[in-house]
C-alpha cells in the first residue's frame, strides 16, 4: 500500500504536466500570431524543444507550405519553443518533420477523429475546431 501511495505522489507532477499541455508556462504573442495565422498555435509542450527546432529550421518546407519568417521573428519563436517545449524527444531524426498529429499522445486521444479523417469527413487532422467546436485559435482545452 505504501508503495502505491509513494508512486502516486511521485508521479503526480508528471500527470499534471501532461494533462496541462495546452496551458503554456509562458505566453509569446509573436508565436501565437505567426503560428496561429494558419492553424492553432500548438502548445510547445506537445513536442520536444528539439522537435520544434527541427520544424523551425525548415519553415520553407512547413508541411507543403512556405512558412518562412524574418530572422528576428524566427529567432524569438525558436527561443520560446526551446524554453517551453517538452524535455523528451518524441520523434527520432528523419527526413520528415515531426508531426503532432502522428505522435502517440495525439493518436491515443484522437482515434475517432483519425477514423473520420480517413473517411474524408475531416479535411486535416490539425483542424482542431472541426471536432472541438468551442475551441478557437487563442485557447484550446483537451
Amino acid at each position: 500500500m505504501r508503495l502505491v501511495l509513494l508512486c502516486a505522489v511521485a508521479l503526480s507532477p508528471f500527470a499534471t504536466a501532461r494533462d496541462n499541455a495546452w496551458k503554456a508556462s509562458e505566453e509569446n504573442a509573436t508565436w501565437r500570431s505567426e503560428c496561429g495565422a494558419c492553424h492553432i498555435a500548438f502548445p510547445p509542450a506537445l513536442l520536444s524543444a528539439g522537435d520544434w527546432l527541427e520544424i523551425m529550421s525548415r519553415l520553407d518546407q512547413h508541411f507543403g507550405t512556405d512558412a518562412s519568417l524574418d530572422a528576428s521573428k524566427r529567432q524569438e519563436i525558436s527561443d520560446y519553443l526551446k524554453r517551453s517545449g517538452a524535455s523528451n524527444r518524441l520523434f527520432g531524426s528523419s527526413e520528415e518533420l515531426p508531426r503532432i498529429t502522428s505522435s502517440d499522445r495525439f493518436v491515443n486521444k484522437h482515434r475517432g477523429a483519425i477514423r473520420l479523417w480517413r473517411k474524408g469527413q475531416i479535411k486535416i487532422l490539425s483542424d482542431c475546431a472541426a471536432c472541438h467546436k468551442d475551441s478557437d485559435r487563442e485557447t484550446m482545452n483537451e
